[in-house]
């Protein structure tokens, strides 16, 4: 079995346990325009069956990362699986309007509350200082890796079968990754407290409100999380709209393979925002790359009208400037935490994060209704000005911890 002995294997061994369990994200991003129409649902019902994900992780957060302070991760990651695979299983089997879509969707959100965060605190518990803080950001850059490769096998089943076996397959990578880390890391007990600290309930998140720097990264990594998963769940159906107005030149496999490469490619960004943090400081470097990405989403708005391979190249470069601050605001909550507390602290900033996912897709769902719907150029105009309003705020947040700390 695989411990800490051996940093380089831990991560990789982690990192591809739940790449597997997030087989299952772009299910519902890729398969919604179809299912849409199918079940008759508007873009606000479709953005809300989005937020439903989040809703689900939002709830499961307290608890399952929450109870990493008290017992070892690894069980909290099989729990997380376990999850994922029911709410697949059922989406295949039971979903075929909005309440039931959303019921699935949210239980599958509830298996990656189980997995993502837990699955950090399996190395935390196993990794000395100088180790853990350079596997956070790599670790977390194999969510995009995760998440692109979800698009690209969704993708290819949009063309050549259906969104039922996709759920099956989705089942199929939860139960995979939980196999990995059952028989393949060792187990370790948590950390003593020490004699200091008095002993408190695993649900209790309150040494999270009493770090101003870790909330701080906190309340940023929410509008942040809210960009991101507005910009995954409707960037499928973006390119989608553009490509039918490219005369036929982008066809659905192109769509597929754009978005899977767009959203692995971020993983190289999340990167260099890391390395960018450790030479000129976390606070600078996250307000700096915040306000940029903000001008950025302005400027591809404007470029959607353009020639398509503009509108794509620009659509990918925003996707880059997203992911820059990704890992560097989860590697700042981690450093500002302690042993006994950490656990505590990313429930926290899971919680504010993905509620932050939650309102992302509804709320770009509402604006492309109100600027008159998905197949209008002018309404997606406004979608990309309301995904950027996150990073707008990301930049405030981080430069009033800038010029307070430095």
């Amino acid at each position: 079995m695989i411990s800490g002995d051996r940093p380089t294997h831990l991560l990789s061994l982690v990192s591809l346990a739940g790449i597997l369990a997030l087989l299952s994200f772009a299910l519902w991003p890729v398969f919604l325009t179809s299912l849409g129409r199918e079940w008759g649902l508007s873009n606000t019902d479709i953005g809300l069956v989005s937020g439903a994900y989040f809703f689900g992780y939002l709830l499961a957060t307290p608890i399952l990362v929450g109870l990493t302070d008290r017992i070892d991760a690894k069980l909290i990651f099989l729990g997380g699986c376990a999850f994922g695979a029911v709410g697949c299983l059922g989406f295949a089997q039971l979903a075929h309007d909005f309440w039931s879509a959303a019921s699935c969707w949210a239980l599958v959100g509830a298996g990656l509350a189980g997995t993502y965060m837990p699955g950090l605190q399996i190395l935390n518990a196993r990794l000395d200082d100088a180790a853990r803080v350079r596997s956070v950001p790599w670790y977390t850059a194999c969510f995009g890796i995760g998440t692109g490769s979800s698009f690209g096998l969704m993708g290819v089943l949009l063309a050549y079968a259906d969104w039922r076996l996709a759920a099956y397959l989705g089942a199929g990578g939860a139960m995979l990754g939980a196999m990995l880390v059952l028989f393949l890391v060792q187990p370790r007990p948590v950390a003593p407290l020490p004699a200091t600290k008095t002993k408190r309930h695993p649900l209790d998140l309150r040494p999270a409100f009493r770090k101003p720097v870790a909330l701080g990264y906190i309340l940023a990594y929410g509008t942040h999380t809210y960009e991101l998963f507005a910009f995954r769940t409707w960037s499928f159906a973006l390119l989608v709209f553009l490509a039918s107005r490219a005369d036929g030149s982008m066809g659905i496999g192109a769509v597929t393979t754009i978005v899977s490469l767009i959203t692995v490619t971020g993983m190289l960004a999340s990167l260099l925002g890391a390395r960018l943090c450790l030479a000129f400081g976390r606070h600078r470097v996250i307000a700096l790359i915040g306000g940029a990405t903000a001008l950025v989403s302005v400027i591809v708005a404007f470029s959607l009208d353009g020639p398509v391979w503009i509108a794509v190249a620009g659509l990918w470069i925003y996707n880059g400037f997203i992911m820059l601050d990704s890992g560097a605001l989860t590697t700042g909550t981690v450093e500002a935490g302690d042993a006994y507390d950490r656990g505590a602290l990313l429930a926290v900033h899971s919680m504010i994060g993905f509620g932050g996912g939650a309102l992302g897709a509804p709320v770009v769902g509402y604006v492309l209704d109100q600027a008159g719907g998905a197949s209008m150029m002018g309404a997606w105009f406004y979608a990309l000005l309301a995904m950027g309003a996150g990073s707008a705020i990301v930049f405030a947040v981080q430069r009033h911890f800038w010029r307070r700390i430095g």
